[in-house]
């Protein structure tokens, strides 16, 4: 099958599992999500249902894609035997990017930090459930926009090119949040460009799904910023910012803002010297 069409056949399976799994979700759980939103601040336990309507479609899609083509699910980026260093290497570089983005914006006078007065332990279940929710979100979207469809259409295009396509893609996805911004976009697009960096650097998808999982985990727990217009309850310390939005990211959130660049721009740079180049794993486990 071209590369194309594996594409294609990838894309249309996962929207129309997740279509259904929406209609099933709607009918069941309709009021209490409406609830949840209606609240203006979103819950892990939201965030958590919301992700695993992603991820089990995205799982079935990639497993059936795997079983055509006969190799192992886990090839599409995340076979290999440095998960774990990866994963905290990309947890680590997302936020210390993300403190160096605050904190600068705060000693420039763009914002400034309050407690989000939890009790201790209060802090830390909301600290789990999060890490949990963005655990999956990580795991979900990079799946998602740098599993299988990026090795499908890298195998036609070439990996820089279908990066290209798959960090667009990843932007506009989120650009239907409410609250995305023009700066947000681009900025979107580049850290899809970042992820798919860390994949190519590291040979796997858990550096990308670790950078991922810590950002949202930091703008949704540890500093209580907007994450793409939506506020979070259950948040260690809340960040105001105060100044044009181009500059601070607004109702957006930090990716709102161009200093986000720069941040992307050391990270990178972070997987950069501490990774050696390493060929994508798994494109030879076959069950077959």
């Amino acid at each position: 099958m071209r590369t194309g069409w594996r594409a294609a056949l990838f894309g249309a399976v996962l929207l129309g599992v997740l279509f259904a799994a929406a209609l099933v979700l709607a009918r069941l759980a309709g009021p209490w999500l409406r609830a949840s939103l209606a609240a203006g601040h979103v819950g892990p336990g939201f965030v958590i249902v919301n992700e695993l309507l992603l991820l089990i479609p995205v799982v079935g899609a990639t497993w059936l894609m795997a079983w055509l083509e006969g190799v192992s699910p886990w090839a599409f980026g995340l076979a290999g035997g440095r998960a774990g260093r990866h994963l905290g290497l990309g947890g680590a570089s997302a936020l210390a990017a993300l403190a160096a983005l605050l904190l600068g914006l705060a000693a420039l006078g763009l914002g400034r930090f309050t407690p989000g007065g939890l009790a201790p332990l209060t802090a830390l279940g909301y600290a789990l459930l999060w890490g949990f929710a963005c655990l999956l979100t990580g795991l979900a979207e990079e799946l998602c926009f740098r599993g299988y469809l990026q090795r499908a259409l890298g195998a036609g295009l070439g990996f820089w090119p279908a990066a290209l396509i798959t960090s667009l893609l990843f932007a506009l996805a989120h650009g239907l949040n409410r609250g995305e911004s023009p700066v947000g976009f681009v900025t979107l697009f580049t850290a899809g460009l970042l992820l798919a960096f860390a994949l190519w650097r590291t040979g796997g998808l858990w550096c990308a799904i670790g950078f991922h999982a810590a950002w949202d985990w930091g703008e949704n727990f540890l500093f209580g910023t907007p994450d793409s217009g939506q506020l979070c309850a259950g948040t260690l310390w809340h960040f105001s910012a105060s100044g044009p939005g181009w500059l601070t990211g607004g109702l957006t959130g930090p990716e709102g803002s161009v200093l986000a660049l720069p941040a992307l721009g050391a990270a990178a740079l972070a997987v950069f010297l501490c990774v050696p180049r390493r060929p994508l794993a798994g494109n030879r486990v076959s069950t077959r």
